[in-house]
C-alpha cells in the first residue's frame, strides 16, 4: 500500500508530463508504436505517397463498383488489405537483408529472432489475405444479389419512357465515390 505522502508526490510528478501538447508532436507520438504499419489503422506510413494512394483507391473502386453504404464498407476494407498487402514484400526484403548484413550473409546464419519476426510477418499477411478475400466473397454476394433484384423490379425510368434503363448513358450519374485518405482513416 502506497503512503499518502507517495501518492502525492505521484500526482505532482504526473502534472509536469503530461505528453506532447503541438500538433507536430502529437502526430510523432502517435507514430511511436508503429513497427510494419501491416495493423494500422491509418491507410498511409511515413513513406507513403499520399497520391499513389489515391491513385490505388480509385483503380479499386473502378473494379468493386460498390453501391450503396454496405458496399462502400467493404469496398474500404478490401482497399486497404490490399494496401496493407503490399507492404508485405517490402518488409520481408528489409527484414532479410538487415539480419542477413548482420549475421553473416545467409539466411541460415540468421538469429532465431529473425525467423521469429519473419513469422509474424507470415501472420500479418495471412490475417490481411482472409480479410481481403472474406471481404472480396461478401461484396460479390451483395452485388449478385442486388443484381437479380435490379433485373427483376423496373426503374422509375422504365416505368415513365416504356422503355429500358440505358445505364452508359452521359445523364446517369454516377454512385461510385473514391474513398480517400482521410475517409479511410478511421
Amino acid at each position: 500500500m502506497s503512503s499518502d505522502r507517495k501518492v502525492a508526490a505521484n500526482r505532482r510528478n504526473a502534472q509536469k508530463s503530461t505528453g506532447p501538447r503541438t500538433l507536430s508532436g502529437k502526430a510523432i507520438a502517435s507514430m511511436n508504436a508503429l513497427k510494419h504499419g501491416l495493423c494500422t489503422r491509418k491507410p498511409l506510413i511515413p513513406g507513403e505517397n499520399e497520391a499513389d494512394f489515391a491513385r490505388f483507391s480509385e483503380d479499386w473502386v473502378s473494379e468493386l463498383k460498390p453501391s450503396g453504404p454496405h458496399q462502400q464498407l467493404l469496398a474500404e476494407q478490401i482497399i486497404m488489405a490490399a494496401w496493407q498487402l503490399r507492404r508485405v514484400p517490402l518488409l520481408e526484403a528489409g527484414l532479410l537483408t538487415h539480419y542477413m548484413n548482420k549475421d553473416g550473409g545467409h539466411p541460415f546464419a540468421m538469429a532465431p529472432e529473425a525467423y521469429q519476426q519473419l513469422s509474424r510477418l507470415d501472420r500479418h499477411q495471412a490475417a490481411l489475405q482472409r480479410t481481403l478475400d472474406r471481404a472480396m466473397k461478401e461484396l460479390q454476394e451483395l452485388q449478385a444479389e442486388q443484381g437479380v433484384d435490379e433485373q427483376n423490379e423496373p426503374t422509375g425510368e422504365e416505368i415513365e419512357t416504356g422503355q429500358p434503363f440505358n445505364a452508359l448513358s452521359p445523364t446517369t450519374p454516377c454512385r461510385n465515390t473514391v474513398p480517400g485518405p482521410d475517409r479511410l482513416a478511421g
